[in-house]
């Protein structure tokens, strides 16, 4: 069984955001988020951890494992804190047990860390390529990003410079934070950064964390063996502001552990990750944010095949772990692009078919699908908490075969009816978006990623292309007051 112990819940969280240092559609049936559960009686006895952005909460939803936390203790940014305290997208570990279903368990213990808290860098905000920097990190935006209602609009467009943002997220290939969820803090509150230390100056009494100097002249020290700090330890970095040349000037620095090994975990305890692929050896030899996974013949891939796996290939991996600090994946799922989107009154729910209608379009869920409600703030929420009639959503999702599948759905107040996704049908003056009829007239604004364009280039181009379209549903087509050619990056 897991050990359950503070140091090794930290471990277990340099799985994710060690890395800071440095495909395809499911083809299964849409299948909705399973209801709370009290905790099963039976059929609980492996141990092992999750570790992945939250889905939902009734209790705690990770890697579409739904974890009975009534008696969890939490732990959020290194201090105790409560299940309500954490947020939809957040990075977590979970360490617990699962049941042999495989879609419920019990935690023992839950953790979140942020990637990295401060100030966006003056300029260096790149609407176009998603991206901007904190504390020498880059963060990358996608259309999965969530953003916090603290921002608005809630997207990079809402972000400026020197704003104090709180970011949660995965480490890629390259080095950047792919954003999970950013929020916006308070000015005043203490910076964070957490990474593997390089290029340590015992002298000057400072190292780095990827790109961001950290000044530790005046810092406290925490559980660090030896009591100092050491080339390659994995810490996380915390002061109240910088120095004349943009050093972090460190009042605390934690030993945060080493890399997930013998010591943590026992052979056969299960273990779940959804990460980014960092190291690519082979297609059965790779590292998912410091951790190395292992396939072999028997291992299932849904969502894409061997070949398809890669450097920054997004995917969650199942299985159990082996020693020498890897695992051997029983099951790789493919986490694809949520590049369409549907916002619109909630028409109907079949809860147990795991659907929703909205602008006419039948909408899959799947275990993994997160829900997140910012009209009432209920964090608990699902698809049985829908109205239909009277809620309106926003979802971004994936096409499955020709299925519109949602992974992430929010409740939220009435706005626009749109659609985003591929033209078709094109015949100016109308065309289809994913299936939905859309009219557009003399009075439609037209554009190509921002920029004004004429009714007629925009029907020349549109066939293929993404499109994103917000106007009036009128329970038969969507009548256009805005038609737009995009290129990947939804910054709405």
């Amino acid at each position: 069984m897991l050990t359950n112990n503070r140091t090794q819940v930290a471990l277990l969280g340099s799985l994710i955001l060690a890395g800071c240092g440095g495909g395809g559609g499911s083809s299964n049936p849409p299948v909705v988020n399973p209801p709370p559960v009290p905790p099963p009686t039976g059929g609980i006895d492996r141990g092992g951890i999750a570790v992945g952005p939250i889905d939902g909460f009734g209790s705690v939803i990770v890697n579409g494992v739904r974890f009975d936390t009534s008696e969890a203790t939490f732990i959020v940014n290194g201090a105790a804190g409560s299940q309500a305290d954490l947020d939809v997208g957040e990075v977590v570990v979970v360490v617990g047990t699962f049941d042999d279903d495989g879609l419920n368990g019990v935690a023992d213990r839950v953790e979140f860390d942020d990637a990295v808290k401060g100030p966006i860098e003056a300029g260096s905000i790149d609407t176009a390529a998603g991206q901007f920097r904190v504390l020498g990190q880059t963060i990358q935006i996608n259309n999965s990003t969530i953003f916090d209602d603290s921002i608005q609009p809630r997207s990079i467009l809402g972000l400026g410079d020197g704003d104090l943002v709180e970011v949660s997220g995965l480490p890629d290939a390259s080095g950047r934070i792919v954003a999970t969820r950013i929020e916006a803090e308070a000015l005043g509150g203490n910076f964070e950064i957490t990474g593997i230390v390089t290029l340590l100056d015992a002298g000057a009494l400072t190292f780095q964390l990827n790109d961001q100097v950290v000044d530790y002249s005046a810092a406290q020290l925490d559980d660090f063996p030896g009591g100092q700090i050491s080339e390659g330890d994995f810490v996380e970095a915390e002061g109240s502001g910088l120095g004349g040349n943009s050093e972090l000037l460190a009042s605390q620095v934690e030993y945060r552990g080493d890399v997930v090994g013998d010591d943590d975990l026992e052979a056969g305890d299960d273990v779940e990750i959804e990460g980014i692929i960092t190291v690519f050896r082979s297609s059965s030899d790779f590292d998912i944010a410091g951790v190395r996974v292992l396939t072999d013949g028997s291992t299932v891939y849904e969502g894409g095949t061997a070949a398809d796996l890669g450097p920054n290939v997004r995917i969650e991996a199942e299985g159990e772990y082996n020693g020498n600090a890897t695992f051997t994946a029983d099951k790789i799922e493919f986490k694809p692009e949520a590049d369409l989107r549907i916002s619109g009154i909630v028409e109907a729910v079949d809860v147990g078919a795991g659907t929703l209608q909205v602008l006419g379009i039948q909408i899959g869920t799947e275990p993994g699908t997160s829900f997140e409600d910012d009209l009432l703030d209920q964090q608990q929420f699902g698809l049985d908490d829908l109205r239909p009639n009277v809620d309106y959503v926003e979802i971004r999702g994936f096409d499955d075969s020709g299925n519109f599948i949602a992974s992430r759905i929010e409740r939220d107040d009435v706005d626009d009816d749109s659609i985003r996704g591929p033209g078709a049908d094109v015949s100016a003056p109308t065309l289809t978006v994913f299936g939905v009829p859309v009219l557009t007239d003399g009075n439609t604004d037209f554009e190509d990623n921002d920029a004004p364009i004429s009714a007629g280039d925009f029907f020349a181009a549109a066939e293929g292309r993404l499109v994103d379209v917000k106007g009036v549903w009128d329970g038969a087509q969507l009548l256009a007051e805005e038609a737009e050619l995009e290129d990947g990056l939804d910054d709405d």
